[in-house]
C-alpha cells in the first residue's frame, strides 16, 4: 500500500483564524478593561461599617487631600468655588450626586464645611469613600 504524502511545498499554515482571535481578543480587552481616571491622591479612611454603594456611576467626586484642600475631579477650589459649581450642576440635573473621597488625617471640620454647603445649595445625595475592614 503506497501512501501519497503532500509534497513540503503544499503544506501552508492557514494566518486568517489566528488573525481573527487577535483581533478578538484586542476588542475583548479593549471593552473589558476599566477607565482610569486621574483622582487626587488620598489614604482613605477604613470602617467597619462600610458598604459598597450599588451604583457610583454618575457621581460628581469631590476629593480632600490631607492638606485640606478641596478638589473637584483634579481642579482645586474653595469652598465658595465649591458652592457655585454644585448650584450650576443642580440647575442642569436636579438629581445630582456626589463621592466625598477625604483624606483619613482630614479634620473633620473640613468634612463637615463640605456637607454644609452641598446642603446650603441643595445637594443632598452623598456619600463617602472608605475601605471595608
Amino acid at each position: 500500500m503506497k501512501l501519497k504524502l503532500p509534497r513540503k511545498d503544499d503544506v501552508e499554515i492557514d494566518m486568517a483564524p489566528m488573525i481573527d482571535m487577535v483581533f478578538l481578543l484586542l476588542i475583548f480587552f479593549m471593552v473589558a478593561s476599566v477607565v482610569v481616571t486621574d483622582k487626587v491622591p488620598v489614604k482613605l479612611p477604613e470602617s467597619k461599617s462600610a458598604k459598597v454603594p450599588e451604583d457610583i456611576k454618575g457621581r460628581i467626586v469631590l476629593s480632600v487631600d490631607a492638606n485640606d484642600d478641596i478638589y473637584i475631579g483634579m481642579v482645586p477650589v474653595t469652598i465658595d468655588e465649591l458652592k457655585e459649581f454644585i448650584s450650576e450642576e443642580l440647575d442642569l440635573d436636579p438629581n445630582l450626586r456626589l463621592m466625598i473621597r477625604a483624606d483619613a488625617r482630614v479634620e473633620y471640620g473640613t468634612c463637615k464645611d463640605i456637607m454644609i454647603a452641598c446642603g446650603e445649595v441643595g445637594a443632598t445625595d452623598l456619600i463617602y469613600a472608605t475601605f471595608e475592614e
